[in-house]
């Protein structure tokens, strides 16, 4: 029982020791030298280890929620099974890590060094013999996204949980940005995942290459078409190339703009929703907004299955 323990100037360092299963929950270990030392199932919870030297630590299912690792050295350190919540690691040195089954939210990451986080994990199915695998990953954040898309039969479900909770919100968000705020906690207060698309593009894709991949997995998209700019072309482009639903929304005495119209051939865009003010928008969210989405991506559904049995009547006629 080390609870709130002050071991930052213990004297000898603490290299090599064994502090398993140890309770060392908000003790001080500022600046310590722990290389090689092993935390196996320890509870670190809100313990302060900011620039401790942890060189080849062994954190193996170890408790980390609020723990403080501010300028620290992790490199080698086994982080398997960790959990990881809330804990800082601003300025960490993070490289070559293992971190197979760890459990990562709201980490704090500014100005760390992040390399080769190894995640190993087992490959193989019931016909053929199951081997070590392991895959390298440059962020943390996203290594348990990773590891899930290293199974094919994952990737479905991945496409199907964002296609029932991703909203993508458009708009101009020099004038409009402050009602696509508003909507978007309305939507999180009812269990969606609206993105508003003001962020920096991927350096692997230009921005109508990431607003297209976004739109391909959402539920619906919500785009305010209120004095436009952008907005008609990355409209145009999301209509023309998928069959998601497109609920577009305007202030009350402003008008489409003028190639609007030729974009009804499109089934899945709605009629325009008009508001007075952001309040009456979201107190008509559900009838107005996400129940109308919700039956058009019903009716696109049945559609997209229906259609190959349609093709295949068509060709048999022909």
């Amino acid at each position: 029982m080390l609870a709130c323990a002050d071991l930052h100037s213990y004297d000898p360092p603490l290299d090599n020791y064994d502090f398993s299963y140890a309770n060392l929950c908000q003790a001080n270990l500022r600046g310590a030298q722990l290389r090689d030392a092993n935390f196996h199932q320890a509870i670190l919870a809100k313990a302060d280890l900011s620039g401790a030297h942890l060189e080849g630590a062994n954190f193996c299912r170890t408790d980390l929620y609020e723990t403080k690792f501010e300028k620290a050295w992790l490199t080698g350190a086994n982080l398997q099974g960790v959990q990881l919540a809330k804990t800082n690691l601003r300025g960490a040195h993070l490289v070559d890590c293992k971190i197979y089954g760890m459990s990562a939210w709201d980490v704090r990451l500014d100005g760390d060094e992040q390399k080769r986080f190894i995640i190993r994990y087992q490959s193989g199915g019931r016909r053929r013999a199951k081997a070590e695998e392991k895959v390298e990953v440059e962020d943390l954040d996203l290594a348990a996204f990773t590891y899930l898309t290293l199974h094919n039969h994952n990737i479905s479900r991945v496409f199907d949980t964002a296609a029932r909770k991703w909203v993508l919100l458009l708009g101009r968000f020099s004038t409009r940005k402050n009602v696509l705020e508003q909507l978007a906690e309305a939507l999180r207060k009812r269990d969606l995942i609206p993105i508003i698309f003001d962020f920096p593009r991927p350096q692997q894709r230009d921005l109508v290459e990431t607003l297209l991949l976004l739109a391909g997995l959402s539920a619906f998209v919500v785009v305010d078409i209120t004095s436009p700019r952008s907005t008609p072309l990355e409209l145009q482009a999301i209509a023309s190339n998928y069959g998601v639903p497109i609920v577009p929304i305007m202030k009350t005495g402003t008008k489409p703009f003028g190639m609007f119209s030729g974009l009804g051939k499109f089934r899945w865009i709605l009629a325009p929703l008009e508001y007075d003010s952001p309040g009456q928008l979201i107190a008509g969210l559900d009838k107005a907004v996400i129940n109308p989405a919700a039956a058009k991506s019903q009716r696109l559904i049945n559609w997209k299955e229906d259609e190959p049995r349609i093709r295949r009547v068509r060709d048999f006629l022909t």
